[in-house]
């Protein structure tokens, strides 16, 4: 059946470059279509990914979610209904903050916060209502076990087992900038030594108790890549995850910019991190960009909370669906690049997650996802669903806008995300001549969904 559908696709699929500017609506007669050679999509390439049960997730730091769960017994509905039309998002709780938090009434400690009394019952309440997996990230920079031990039992007493599960400490191949460890007399700058964080974090998976679903190492560089297929073994993990930021917004700001964002060359960096979904696929485990935003740092006002934000955050999803991760978790830490902001009982969506709530929308578990190789200034994937539905994911770099021709017979699904306002915009084409067109404006992503007799 796989076959069958790549084929249709190679075939139902046509794609015309304008050589000109374009002005029209999502869709034009074909007499109005460019004179540039038509070009036939070649079929898809690659194996057929199938997309999981979380594609995406989001990642909150303690401090944030806390003041996000509100005073309430439960959360705010605004916050649960942000949640829930994502789909099913996991959700991680940490970031540095993870090493920087205590269980509730834990003794003063250098550089660390107890959490707030009744936090993992508002987090049970959120589970309850958003049924959505938690991850929570465990402290593995003060070197207190009991206080994972705690932390993890607070933690089961409120939510399932079956949607929960543990991270090792939050880019301990990075401790010490800018999360200070502490070596049993004092917070220090210096890295941590590889032994000192196998040893911590060995000391937690066994307090955990076997049967405990962990994740890790978060890690941030390529410090200890080499080591982690050893590393998985040793701590019995479940998931190898990274984190990934394409622009560094800590050492030189000025780089972060929106043309940078939009640009094909961002999405190469995530190649960084594809050797741990190499390793993990090799050890039979799954693997997640567990903590992602557009800039490091907190991100940048006026790049990571513009629309070019959430082209980039759809094309991510795509480029690390295709690598082999299962899911990509976007973080939040109470700033710009924030997916949306809570404000008691109200909560405003930024650009980010716009797009991801028109991504989300597209990516059903188990439907099928391919690669169709490239033409000219577009990215192609094809998604596949077993009642013969079909969307073609097409992502325009260009700073032109492009023309695709795709045969049909009934009329077409358009969802656009682009970085303009308004960001996401949904329109039907009708065929004409058993065709339709549908031009792709500059740095846009359009996802055009064929009924099965198209």
């Amino acid at each position: 059946m796989h076959r069958r559908l790549a084929l249709a696709l190679a075939t139902a699929i046509l794609l015309a470059v304008a050589a000109l500017a374009l002005h029209g609506a999502l869709g034009s007669s074909p007499r109005h279509a460019p004179t540039a050679p038509t070009l036939i999509l070649a079929a898809p390439a690659g194996p057929a990914i199938t997309i999981g049960r979380h594609p995406i997730g989001l990642s909150i730091e303690y401090p944030l979610l806390a003041h996000d769960l509100g005073s309430g017994r439960c959360p705010p509905a605004a916050f649960v209904r942000a949640l829930t039309a994502l789909g099913a998002p996991t959700l991680r709780i940490g970031g540095d903050s993870q090493d920087q938090t205590a269980p509730a009434g834990a003794p003063a400690h250098p550089g660390v916060s107890d959490l707030q009394g009744g936090f993992w019952s508002q987090v049970g309440c959120l589970e309850r209502e958003t049924r959505i997996p938690i991850v929570v990230g465990l402290n593995l920079a003060s070197g207190e076990t009991a206080w994972a031990a705690e932390l993890a039992a607070s933690a089961r007493a409120a939510i399932p087992a079956a949607r929960l599960s543990f991270a090792l400490g939050n880019e301990p191949d990075i401790y010490g900038a800018p999360v200070k460890w502490w070596n049993g007399q004092a917070l220090v700058s210096a890295p941590m030594p590889w032994p000192t964080y196998l040893a911590r974090a060995t000391s937690i998976a066994l307090a955990l108790g076997g049967g405990s679903a962990l994740e890790g190492p978060d890690f941030a560089s390529g410090r200890w890549i080499a080591l982690v297929p050893a590393l998985a073994k040793t701590l019995h993990l479940r998931t190898i995850d990274a984190h990934f930021y394409p622009l560094d917004g800590c050492r030189d700001p000025a780089s972060a910019t929106s043309a940078a964002l939009l640009s094909r060359a961002v999405q190469t960096k995530l190649d960084e991190r594809v050797r741990l979904a190499r390793d993990a696929r090799a050890a039979g485990l799954s693997a997640v960009i567990s903590e992602t935003n557009s800039v490091s740092c907190g991100g940048l006002a006026g790049v990571s909370d513009a629309p070019s934000s959430a082209v980039w955050a759809v094309r991510t999803i795509l480029t690390a669906l295709r690598d082999g991760f299962g899911s990509v978790r976007f973080h939040a830490s109470g700033s710009s690049y924030d997916p949306f902001v809570v404000a008691g009982a109200t909560l405003v969506e930024r650009p980010l997650y716009l797009g991801l709530r028109a991504i989300a929308g597209l990516l059903t578990p188990g439907e099928l996802l391919q690669a169709i190789p490239n033409a000219a200034a577009l990215d192609a994937v094809a998604i596949s669903g077993s009642g013969g539905e079909r969307t073609v994911v097409l992502s325009n770099y260009s700073s032109q806008a492009r023309r695709v021709a795709l045969a049909a017979t009934a009329r077409v699904r358009v969802l656009r995300v682009e970085a303009r306002a308004p960001v996401v915009t949904a329109a039907t084409v009708a065929p004409s001549r058993r065709r339709v067109l549908v031009e792709l404006p500059a740095n846009s992503v359009d996802a055009i969904t064929l009924a099965p007799s198209a």
